[in-house]
């Protein structure tokens, strides 16, 4: 869209500079090069036509190649016609995208899901022209199963990408796959070059399979139009790459003699064996990263619960129904345990990702700071409403030294107690304004 929109601005600032004449000019030639690109699609050329007869031949009918746009489509109008927004994370995610923190926790599935979630309608659109032009083409030139193995791993392998470089967020990996069939496109075209057809003589000889100079320009077209699309988008990633890397590779193996022959079934499926093994090798160090969402919850919910259990137990000691010492005992035992629990469960965490550690130091920094406050707390109460009995044993003593030392006792037990709990309050205001 925003490509779409800067081609509408460049377009009206140069129709603004030109002369009349000059419009007249520029749009006859635009009409005349619409007329050649059309020529150059329309024109039957014996072998295009060739090319074309042989895929079906051995071929006949693309059958996975629409599934996939279909399927595509189909989670388009589920999301669309849903009650969240496409521009919601959590909307994508709900439909099966793909996040690090529930994907490597035991939801691995969605590094299938994702491949099928367009990201909108335009990519929607690129999805769709990709499939049914390179990848219907590229069906019936290596067959269902190479074309599935290939479209599927490359999604898959974009997936782990994307988690290991973006653990924390919300992503999709349909380019990915799509770059794999022009990795596997490209390894076509490489092994045509390096092995030409063989005739039944064992000599060089032609082949209709072979892919022609002008399928090249097709096949091509297409794919420049969408990696430009890509890149105008911001969705061209290291994740894509590695997708075009895997069809690449994938197409080495199994597509050196596919200008004669649909690749051999079990070359294919030993194939997707390995490619099987290595998705799981990388997926290996991957595992259970942390979500840490949960347990920031936890920690404002901690914060919540133990104020609310303090200012209920004062006003239990302020209509006497409570004596200090239990007061003193809410602050320091029963507040200060729940904040412990709470840490524990935040130092347990283990693979946190990098994006996230600064707010579990903020969390832990505050539940450290509090713990101190409510101890700080516990004994000004203590201080402040001492025993009767401590007091009846001290009459004998100079009273006014022992007032001015208890009162300086005090103020330095009330400074450190509101200067922990300033500290701590800020440290929980980042953790409370803090947002996944």
């Amino acid at each position: 869209m925003n490509f779409l929109i800067l081609l509408a601005v460049f377009g009206a600032v140069a129709y603004r500079l030109v002369s009349p004449a000059d419009r007249i000019k520029y749009l006859g030639n635009a009409i005349a090069l619409a007329g050649e690109v059309k020529t150059a699609f329309t024109v039957r050329r014996p072998q295009y036509e060739a090319f074309k007869s042989a895929l079906r031949a051995r071929t006949p009918h693309v059958i996975l190649a629409p599934a996939f746009v279909a399927l595509n489509a189909a989670f388009y109008a589920a999301m669309v016609s849903g009650p969240g927004a496409m521009s919601d994370p959590a909307t994508l995610v709900s439909y099966g995208a793909s996040v690090g923190t529930r994907t490597t926790n035991g939801e691995w599935w969605r590094l299938l899901t994702a491949i099928f979630l367009p990201a909108g309608l335009m990519h929607l659109a690129c999805i769709a022209a990709v499939l049914m032009h390179a990848g219907a083409a590229l069906e019936r030139l290596v067959g269902r199963w190479a074309f599935a193995a290939v479209y599927l791993a490359s999604g898959v392998f974009a997936g782990l990408v994307n988690i290991s470089s973006r653990p924390v967020d919300v992503t999709l990996s349909g380019s990915g796959a799509l770059f794999g069939l022009y990795g596997l496109l490209v390894a076509a075209l490489a092994w045509q070059k390096v092995v030409p057809p063989k005739a039944a003589d064992g000599q060089a000889a032609p082949s209709t399979a072979q892919i022609p100079f002008i399928a090249i320009k097709r096949l091509g077209g297409v794919g420049i139009l969408f990696g430009l699309y890509t890149a105008v988008s911001g969705s061209l990633t290291s994740a894509e790459l590695a997708g075009f890397g895997v069809g690449l590779m994938y197409g080495l193996v199994v597509g050196w003699r596919v200008t004669d022959r649909l690749p051999a079934t079990r070359l294919v499926g030993a194939t997707a064996a390995g490619v099987l093994v290595a998705a799981v090798a990388s997926a290996m160090p991957l595992r259970n990263i942390a979500d840490v969402k949960p347990e920031i919850t936890r920690v404002v919910a901690a914060e919540e619960r133990t104020a609310a259990r303090y200012r209920a137990a004062f006003e239990a000691f302020k209509k006497g129904k409570i004596n200090a010492e239990a007061l003193a005992q809410v602050a320091e035992r029963s507040n200060v345990t729940e904040l412990q629990t709470v840490d524990a469960r935040l130092s347990a965490l283990r693979n946190v990702p990098a994006e996230h550690q600064g707010i579990v130091a903020d969390a832990r920094e505050y539940l450290t700071l509090r713990t101190k406050s409510w101890r700080a707390r516990a004994e000004v109460i203590r201080r402040t409403s001492p025993d009767p009995r401590r007091g009846q044993q001290n009459a004998d003593a100079d009273a006014r030294l022992q007032a001015e030392t208890k009162f300086r006792a005090d103020m330095m037990a009330r400074g450190n107690a509101e200067g922990f709990e300033r500290a701590s309050l800020q440290a929980f205001q980042r953790v409370s304004e803090w947002k996944q």
